[in-house]
């Protein structure tokens, strides 16, 4: 199912495409570009990006799984939507691990990128020598434009590990397929809520009797 889900809703073009945040992960052993078109502008789109995260807006996903059993909201937070490079969006209900933010261009990108030296535990430089256990991960959100109504959205998680038959398994067996899962959920809610704020956000026109 690798050449199926691995490019799910992406065109070719999209699948063969640098986005925003391939650099953090420049050889990747795993890569997903999941694509959806969402009829709704980038400015309903983006403020859902800028919230993300376990104790803030959620992940748009399975809450179960990933939210802790707390509801995604479904609606624009003021208070979350400030977000900064180096910040770090929670990936877990308690706070205690999360994605570092490695770029942001308002309204068009957003990368959740860094790499862990997976014998301490801490931040580490895929450019070190010294370096043979580590995990780097990036998982960038890109809003294309394609008229004032109409928008694509990207997915694309790129993952490298140093390389041995248990981390494969796991990482490429079990965190791949689970990322397009968990990722593919996330696209579908973005785009049900984002077209639903455009909806509303459409002028009424009055009604005029004669």
């Amino acid at each position: 199912l690798r050449e199926w889900y691995s490019r799910w809703g992406a065109t070719e073009l999209e699948v063969l495409r640098e986005f925003p945040g391939d650099a953090y992960v420049p050889h990747p052993r795993s890569e997903l570009t999941c694509a959806i078109t969402v009829h709704a502008p980038a400015r309903h789109i983006w403020p859902w990006f800028m919230q993300l995260g376990c104790q803030r807006g959620g992940w748009y996903s399975y809450d179960l799984l990933d939210n802790g059993g707390s509801p995604s909201a479904e609606r624009i937070l003021p208070e979350y939507q400030h977000l900064e490079v180096g910040d770090v969006v929670k990936a877990v209900p308690n706070g205690s691990f999360g994605f570092p933010v490695a770029l942001i261009e308002p309204r068009r990108a957003l990368s959740l990128a860094g790499v862990i030296n997976t014998r301490t535990g801490e931040p580490a430089d895929l450019n070190d020598p010294t370096l043979d256990a580590y995990f780097a991960g990036d998982q960038t959100f890109v809003i294309q434009y394609l008229n004032d109504c109409t928008s694509r959205v990207i997915f694309r998680m790129r993952v490298d590990w140093n390389p041995t038959r248990l981390n494969t398994f796991i990482y490429r067996g079990i965190v791949e397929p689970v990322s397009f899962i968990m990722g593919r959920k996330m696209l579908l809610n973005i785009k049900r809520r984002a077209e639903t704020l455009a909806l509303e956000d459409v002028p009424q026109t009055p009604l005029v009797v004669a």
